[in-house]
């Protein structure tokens, strides 16, 4: 193990946050360390064999200053690091992230359904007197919402929404010509993500690309809550009245937010909604140790879906035995009785589905339960409720399915074949539940 003692712990942690001085990072390494376990941490920390001396009182903020002076000398230290990295922090949240102990985290961060995101971006556009218009019925072009403003001629926006988990290589690839192809029907073009989306794909090619084609660009952070302005766009070159005209006469005839001279909408941070001052956006930021202190000790949400959870069981698709089961009222008895029903409607699923495709159930109302279930590849959970589920509800339960067959693989595959239910870690995941499902 490499020798640590070449510089004080908190004299390079505070040298690290005062370069970063006026910047504005995408990514919240501290929201990371705080919302990993300390076995992870310390995972990493031998992986990488980072050399510290462990005292019975250490926090995670103690861990963390050792990984940042590991890789803050190893930074200084090597030429062939400094050629691919442009400073520090660069290098030491690139580290972390291709980590699978703090990827994961970020990606639990990082998490918004589709039609959460659009109502985010959709409430902070509202407040700008921006009316806002779903096209989700209009297959030309594309488009996630339109914007339209007097001002005092109208000004129209064409606007593309994508979730972290949504932004894939291929993905991206698409979205980038559809916002080419968008240049024709509105003034201006705004592409909106998450920090996720940001760093799939990197943030300096994002805001290249978003340059290049005159696009607004806006970061939707829904872990810290706040909205940032990156890249301001420019008029588009070829736009068209004709065309325009002919979309606008699709639109629905009310928008789904409008603006509104008595209340404000948005309840995320604004401070950087409307900075566009590219140069101060980089894709990490490290908090000082009183800023470190207020997120730690930052509230959680009332639970939106508390009050109508009731229970959620997780069973092997094929046999139906129950893996998991996470529940607030419901007994094991009412379940079964439940779980018995809905197998009568597995043969009916597996007709309309493909294979490796995820199948959503429509919704069945059963003895004053509403009950919604969802088929992946290997498990299907059904989620019990006292009231029916909203479009976002649905979307998390699909979201943590994915979630759950990609990260617990191994132990699926060993409860298939031995049905010891002992390989599911409950502990492990119901802090995930609760923060996908939102209960």
């Amino acid at each position: 193990m490499s020798s640590e003692n070449d510089s004080n712990l908190d004299q390079v942690y505070n040298l690290i946050v005062n370069n970063l001085k006026d910047k504005v990072g995408i990514v919240d390494l501290n929201c990371i360390i705080i919302k990993s376990l300390i076995e992870d941490i310390k995972s990493f920390i031998k992986e990488e064999a980072i050399q510290i001396v462990e005292t019975p009182e250490m926090n995670k903020l103690d861990y963390f200053k050792y990984i940042c002076r590991y890789f803050y000398n190893q930074y200084n230290s090597d030429k062939q690091i400094r050629a691919l990295y442009s400073d520090e922090i660069s290098y030491i949240g690139d580290k972390m992230i291709r980590s699978k102990h703090f990827n994961n985290v970020l990606k639990i961060n990082d998490f918004i359904s589709k039609s959460e995101l659009i109502d985010v971006f959709s409430d902070f556009c509202a407040d700008l007197g921006i009316s806002v218009f779903n096209t989700s019925e209009i297959k030309e072009y594309s488009l996630d919402l339109y914007f339209t403003k007097r001002k005092p001629i109208l000004r129209t926006e064409a606007v593309f929404v994508r979730t972290g988990e949504e932004m894939t290589e291929e993905n991206y690839k698409d979205t980038l010509k559809l916002i080419s192809n968008a240049s024709k029907v509105a003034t201006w073009i705004v592409f909106c993500t998450t920090p996720l989306g940001a760093t799939n794909v990197g943030l300096y090619r994002l805001i290249g690309d978003m340059d290049r084609l005159n696009t607004w660009l806006y970061i939707v952070d829904p872990h810290l809550k706040r909205i940032l302005g990156i890249v301001k766009g420019s008029k588009s070159k070829d736009y068209e009245q004709e065309i325009r005209d002919d979309y606008i006469k699709k639109l629905p005839r009310e928008p789904i937010r409008a603006p509104s001279q008595v209340v404000k909408f948005s309840k995320y941070n604004l401070e950087n909604a409307e900075s566009y001052k590219t140069s101060r956006f980089i894709s990490f930021q490290i908090l000082n140790e009183k800023e470190h202190e207020k997120i730690v000790k930052m509230p959680r949400e009332e639970p939106k879906y508390d009050d109508i959870f009731k229970s959620l069981l997780i069973t092997d698709k094929e046999a139906g035995l129950p893996m998991a089961t996470f529940s607030s009222e419901m007994d094991t008895k009412e379940q079964m009785l439940v779980t018995g029903f809905l197998s009568a409607m597995d043969d009916f699923i597996k007709s309309i589905s493909k294979s490796g495709e995820i199948t959503l159930m429509k919704e069945i109302d059963y003895k004053g339960l509403f009950i919604q279930a969802v088929y992946g590849k290997m498990v299907k959970m059904v989620l019990f409720l006292s009231e029916p589920a909203d479009q976002i509800l649905r979307d998390r339960l699909v979201y943590f399915l994915k979630y759950f067959e990609n990260m617990f693989e191994s132990q699926i595959t060993e409860f298939k074949s031995t049905g010891k239910t002992s390989v599911i870690d409950e502990e492990e995941i119901f802090p995930i539940v609760n923060k996908i499902l939102d209960i």
